[in-house]
């Protein structure tokens, strides 16, 4: 299966996600992909590698690049790996990419604490006594009741 590489973007992070096989014959798509988003000035990137049906040592090293750029520009990357059982991941867990990589489980893992941060900006804060806050109308304006 052929390398495809795209990306979008959640919570202020880079989402790049990668299917097909990382080999030497498609390496060079994803490390030219990666490095151009980071010399555009994206410092928070997951790259989801959950649809990889191969990744050899090259790959990995890309991987490994791109996360050392990104550290070097004070930025940070998040992995979503294949599935447990799947060979991809074992073979990457051979080259000690769970020790090297902020790993994850999917991408909503990866983003689970940003997304409750957004929530908790979006809620209405709380009332001193611990009672709901309900809003008030501003001096001057009118509330009507229907």
């Amino acid at each position: 299966m052929a390398l495809s590489v795209s990306y979008g973007e959640r919570y202020g992070w880079t989402v790049v996600q990668v299917a097909g096989e990382v080999d030497i014959s498609g390496v060079s798509a994803l490390r030219e992909r990666l490095q151009r988003l980071v010399t555009e000035g994206c410092l928070r990137m997951v790259v989801d590698i959950s649809r990889v049906d191969f990744c050899d040592s090259t790959g990995f090293a890309v991987l490994v690049a791109t996360r050392r750029m990104l550290s070097s520009r004070g930025g940070r990357l998040r992995l979503i790996l294949p599935g447990p059982e799947t060979h991809t991941r074992k073979i990457l867990q051979l080259f000690g990419i769970q020790r090297i990589f902020d790993v994850h489980d999917s991408v909503d893992d990866a983003l689970a604490d940003l997304r409750e941060t957004v929530m908790n900006e979006t809620r209405p804060p709380a009332a001193a006594d611990g009672a709901e806050a309900v809003p008030r109308p501003r001096e001057g304006s009118r509330a009507v009741a229907d």
